[in-house]
């Protein structure tokens, strides 16, 4: 069973995240979508945005606790939500193109 409390600090992470990966944007844009595959039971969430994008060498560290590319970043959020979506049968996910923006999906199996 999903925990609201929990899911909700992912979600609100991820929309913190991308809205200041974008604050620099003449247009920021920041867009939730969402996605259902019956035949597989499974739930999609992507938080998406037209920022600067994550560099190639760091994407693979992005969830580690305590990795952090901001300057007064702490480097848990990430790792938290990762932490969070494993606890819920699911998982996040990263797509990141530098200079077009940033995609996280979480993936929830439906039960």
């Amino acid at each position: 069973m999903l925990d609201r409390s929990q899911i909700e600090q992912v979600l609100i992470n991820l929309l913190k995240n991308a809205s200041e990966a974008c604050m620099e944007q003449a247009h920021p844009e920041v867009i939730i979508t969402t996605h259902h595959d019956p035949e597989k039971q499974i739930f999609f969430l992507s938080v998406s945005d037209n920022g600067s994008g994550i560099l190639p060498e760091v994407l693979d560290k992005i969830f580690v606790p305590f990795f952090t590319t901001k300057p007064t970043g702490s480097g848990i959020g990430l790792s938290l939500c990762k932490q969070i979506m494993n606890l819920h049968g699911g998982n996040i996910s990263v797509n990141s193109e530098i200079g077009k923006g940033s995609c996280f999906t979480l993936k929830f199996l439906c039960r």
